[in-house]
């Protein structure tokens, strides 16, 4: 703080009553835009000292009103100034620049700019080549006019785009969510702190987070912590946006596809909340982002997808899995949970990736240092699903895959004899959960994770469940359950921590052993010549030496994978039947799925459209299809 912003401050706290910038611009005979320039640089030196910050109230200004031993705290402090400058890096500048043109309605002079970074003309001239450089990088421009100043210019779609991965630049948006909604809790660094503050300046956020709420109840679904932190930025960003009288344009024939959705009608009803909570007018434009927010934030059930496109997807996932198993000699088609887990990360995915949403995967660097020839087998294994997509897959969704196909291979190795019942807590998302859970189930036979859930589920989840510990990515609110803080890639200090509290810590309920059929099927053999002396130990030998992954709780199904024999009952076989052609072949066995409520109609006229438009792909040997 400078010793303008120092006489600025005196005048504030010696009016009584708030101030009008345009008053305090008029005495000083500076721009109302310096004004409030200085006013944030009033409040960082007075958060850096721990204490209040400035009070605005809109339509009457800026006030002060310090309590007798805080002013005279403030006092000695001003006393001292000569100059409380904080000096930008080069870069640290390039972002101020960007987030000043972002959030400004229209030009910006060089000489304002100039004051808010406490630097040269010159400087911000040479700074603006490297503004130039990244704002191309995201299809936008600058705009300079002489007299005028610089603005950014580019579709609407883009300037938002732009302003999230400049944010995401600096931290997680989890974190830039916990700072908007408390300022005052911590500061990160006075760049992120005066980028937050200059983008959502002014703006509550609880009715954004209670329109989530809404969205969440009404789809009858939980986002992952960042597909939720993601959707309140970008619902703060959009509030923004429309009031600096900057809207968004959808194509007509997009929104057409969304209208028919429940997703539409969803972000139509929390349009109309935000509408009155912000007292805005919410085009229908924007109504179509939000959908498209909601399909990319979420597992969906949504029948966005047509029935080709759909059959398509499942067609993808099973080669991608079957690429990367090849190239990693193991027969990944065996686990179930791998192709169910990576189609439904593949939905909102694909969606994401066809309109251009970004995504930040947080732990990209750890994922590639601790699975690196899984990362680069992934990559060279979706080039279908590129193709699909008509784009390249970038890195971060790459590691997102990876995780899913590392937690498969973890899976592999296990054979679980669990008696602690555990929860998972990660906000990165249901792939680094999974990661988790089965690096734990391979590590420690006797902890049997009973579900992976978000922090804000965590309390409700340890209100309905008895467990014996939580192991979470970072501390809980559940003060009463034994937590454990791990590294999404459970380091061996992390091992270490979980095995000193199972020897200190003796499980909550013992559980008995529930035996899988293959198991139950040879005891009986072996009873019948044998005498058991030891139940649980054959038992445990027996299923060790065919390599079952069974469960022994209670509450668990304990059943192997089905295979093939026990899929084709006598209620799933036709015999003697006349077909015409392949088609009607189809189609009659399609009749036996609908029969058994195994799928819908439109299922089957989606295989007769999908061998006619991507060939005999279902001929699996001479006579035999699968279609």
């Amino acid at each position: 703080m400078d010793e303008r912003c120092a006489l600025l401050f005196s005048q504030i706290m010696s009016a009584g009553n708030p101030i009008k910038v345009s008053e305090l611009a008029k005495a000083l005979k500076v721009s109302s835009r310096t004004i409030r320039y200085d006013l944030d640089k009033i409040d960082d030196f007075l958060k850096d000292n721990g204490l209040p910050q400035l009070t605005r109230k809109p339509g009457l200004g800026i006030g002060y009103s310090p309590s007798y031993y805080q002013r005279l705290k403030i006092l000695k402090l001003l006393e001292s100034i000569s100059s409380y400058n904080y000096v930008l890096t080069p870069e640290e500048r390039k972002k101020m620049i960007l987030t000043e043109l972002f959030q400004a309605k229209d030009f910006i002079t060089i000489e304002d700019m100039a004051t808010l970074l406490s630097v040269s003309r010159g400087t911000v001239v040479n700074d603006l080549k490297a503004v130039r450089n990244w704002l191309v990088k995201h299809e936008l421009k600058l705009k300079s006019l002489p007299r005028f100043g610089i603005k950014i210019v580019g579709s609407e779609k883009d300037m938002r785009r732009a302003v999230v991965f400049l944010l995401s630049e600096n931290m997680e948006i989890e974190k830039a969510l916990n700072l908007i909604k408390a300022p005052l809790n911590r500061r990160l660094n006075i760049v992120t702190d005066r980028q937050l503050k200059r983008l959502f300046q002014d703006l509550e956020i609880s009715p954004i987070e209670e329109s989530v709420r809404l969205a969440e109840k009404q789809l009858k679904t939980t986002f992952t912590d960042s597909a939720y932190s993601g959707l309140v930025i970008h619902l703060a960003l959009a509030i923004k946006r429309i009031q600096l009288g900057k809207n968004i344009v959808m194509p007509e024939d997009e929104l057409s596809k969304l209208k028919p959705i429940k997703e539409f009608a969803v972000a139509s009803s929390m349009a109309a909340q935000l509408e009155e909570s912000y007292k805005i007018n919410i085009p229908t434009a924007e109504i179509g982002y939000i959908t498209i927010h909601l399909l990319g934030g979420k597992v969906t059930e949504t029948d966005i997808f047509s029935n080709q496109d759909w059959m398509r997807l499942q067609i993808l996932t099973d080669e991608i899995i079957k690429s990367i198993g090849r190239k990693l000699n193991v027969n990944l088609l065996i686990d179930g949970e791998l192709y169910s887990g990576l189609l439904k990360h593949l939905e909102p995915t694909v969606y994401r990736l066809k309109h251009g949403l970004p995504l930040k995967n947080p732990i990209l660097k750890e994922i590639k240092n601790n699975y690196a020839k899984i990362f680069e087998t992934v990559k060279e294994s979706i080039r279908p699903l590129e193709v699909y997509i008509g784009s390249k897959i970038p890195d971060e969704e790459i590691g997102f895959i990876t995780i899913h196909i590392g937690a498969a291979l973890e899976r592999n190795k296990i054979v679980t004899s669990n008696t602690y019942h555990a929860v998972v807590v990660c906000g990165t998302g249901v792939g680094t959960a999974k990661l988790i859970s089965s690096r734990i189930a391979s590590k420690f036979a006797n902890i049997k994770i009973l579900d992976t859930i978000s922090s804000r589920k965590v309390k409700e989840f340890c209100r309905n469940v008895e467990l014996d510990l939580i192991i979470s990515t970072f501390p809980t609110d559940c003060k009463n359950i034994p937590q454990i803080i791990v590294n999404p890639f459970l380091s061996e200090e992390d091992v270490a921590k979980i095995y000193k509290f199972l020897s200190t810590n003796p499980p909550k309920n013992t559980a008995f052993v529930e035996v899988t059929l293959m198991t139950e099927k040879l005891l009986k053999i072996i009873r019948k010549s044998c005498i058991i002396e030891n139940r649980e130990q054959l038992i445990d030998d027996i299923s060790k030496f065919l390599n079952l992954n069974y469960v022994n709780f209670t509450n668990s199904k304990g059943v192997a994978r089905p295979v093939l024999k026990e899929l084709l009952t006598e209620k799933t076989i036709k015999l003697n039947v006349k077909a015409s052609d392949w088609e009607e072949a189809i189609r009659i066995g399609g009749e036996l799925l609908v029969k058994n409520d195994f799928v819908e109609q439109r299922y089957v006229e989606a295989m007769v459209r999908n061998v006619k438009e991507m060939g005999p792909y279902i001929v699996i040997a001479p006579g035999v299809a699968m279609p």
